[in-house]
């Protein structure tokens, strides 16, 4: 057995170790190596815990950092602090494009070319290099490596002249690859070790995991064009379920977290407004049928609305592009919302087992809604759809007379005095 195969076993097996056992730091810094975990769309909350971090480390003394990347695009223009903080590091600094199939698009490739040491896994994908940040049109001053790949992308099967060093599938390899390298910082030679000498012979040095907390990941979720556009969705979907289901609950709480989360990606993505304009006209015309009581045109319309503007949501091809297939999944699945869950929950909400549709004729009560020409009504204490002519004026307590009853529909008109019983009919 070889001694670069020896270093790989004992790494792998501390690595493991190390992994299991969490961020816990160890008891002599100057033998750690911090790996900083980073994926996703790069927003400013991951780029500056990734600047963070690398200070971090070089103030508690570890040896070395490793940065793993896996990203198709960045959105903020920090990351042009990262890629100077990387160029000039205060540790020996490593940047990982891992593991496969990773990608490494847009400010991800700048950050990888100001490495002093630049690795990758066998399969991932560097390029697209052009903008550094996503939906920016400006022309950006590339790092020379870079030059060829502004556009297109390479996929790494061996070491890349100016871009890949070296070619690892895993932190554990990596790390062997590390072993004995020197490199540059703040220009004096500096050794990195890996493997450690103890009493019972060779040990891997330790290696601490770090990744955003839990309140930005959370936030990143909506940083994709997909999730962005499904919260944003679902979120007003359920907002006006809400409203319909009369009453504040669950569904008011669910609709208030997903907005939230769309608001973000909405802050944070380039996008299309006209776009963004026709999802929210889509909602608009799925909820004016479903107020109507029916499927039909506008329903048609809202769902191929929605459609378009999901494919359409981002303006940052081809590092951000929505897939077509979850576009449509998420409109199917809002569109049969309307059409079947939210009209069931009506028809229930709507009736009554104490109220029969033969004795509401007749019957007095109030508007819940303004009526344009439908809206919803309340009569001893049931709510049902209701409908009236385009000239009755009613605004939600106005009071209103049944005159007519069609399935679930009932047909009203202005109560002329407003100080008459509402409820004539006990019987």
């Amino acid at each position: 057995m070889n001694r670069k195969t020896t270093f790989l076993l004992i790494i792998t097996s501390c690595w493991l170790l190390t992994a299991v056992g969490g961020t816990a730091g160890a008891a002599d810094g100057s033998d750690r190596i911090e790996i900083i975990e980073i994926s996703g769309n790069l927003d400013r909350t991951a780029l500056n815990f990734v600047i963070d971090q690398i200070d971090a480390a070089a103030a508690g003394g570890a040896s070395a950092a490793i940065i793993q990347i896996d990203s198709r695009a960045t959105l903020s223009d920090t990351v042009y602090h990262l890629v100077a903080r990387v160029k000039d590091p205060p540790l020996p600094l490593v940047v990982w494009i891992g593991p496969s199939p990773a990608v490494a698009f847009g400010g991800a490739a700048s950050i990888l070319a100001a490495a002093p040491v630049k690795a990758a896994a066998p399969g991932a994908r560097i390029g697209h290099a052009l903008p550094t940040v996503a939906g920016h049109r400006e022309s950006d001053d590339l790092a020379t490596p870079l030059v060829n790949y502004a556009n297109g992308t390479a996929t790494v099967t061996v070491p890349i002249d100016g871009l890949v060093d070296i070619v690892a599938p895993s932190i554990s390899n990596l790390l062997v690859e590390l072993e004995g390298r020197t490199v540059a910082v703040r220009g004096e030679p500096t050794e990195i070790n890996t493997i450690r000498e103890t009493e019972d012979g060779l040990a891997a040095v330790e290696t601490v995991f770090h990744e955003p907390g839990l309140w930005v990941r959370s936030l990143r979720i909506a940083t994709g064009a997909e999730p962005a556009f499904f919260f944003l969705m679902i979120g007003l979907t359920v907002a006006v379920f809400e409203f319909y289901a009369l009453g504040p609950g669950i569904a008011a709480g669910v609709a208030t977290i997903c907005l939230l989360l769309s608001g973000y990606g909405l802050a944070v993505l380039p996008l299309r407004g006209w776009a963004v304009a026709l999802a929210l006209a889509s909602i608009g015309l799925l909820t004016a049928d479903f107020q109507r009581g029916r499927a039909g045109p506008l329903t048609l319309a809202g769902a191929g609305s929605m459609l378009v503007a999901g494919w359409f949501f981002t303006d940052a091809s081809p590092q951000i592009h929505p897939s077509w297939w979850l576009v449509l999944v998420i409109v199917t699945s809002v569109t049969a919302f309307y059409v079947i869950a939210m009209r069931t929950v009506a028809r229930a909400r709507f009736s009554t087992p104490t109220v029969g549709r033969d004795h509401l004729v007749g019957l007095g009560g109030r508007a819940v809604t303004a009526f344009d020409p439908d809206g919803v009504v309340e009569v001893k204490g049931a709510r049902w759809r209701a409908t009236a002519h385009r000239e009755a004026v009613l605004n939600p307590g106005d009071p209103v007379a049944v005159r007519g009853v069609a399935g679930q529909i009932l047909a009203v008109e202005p109560l002329p005095d407003p100080d008459a019983d509402l409820h004539p009919r006990d019987d």
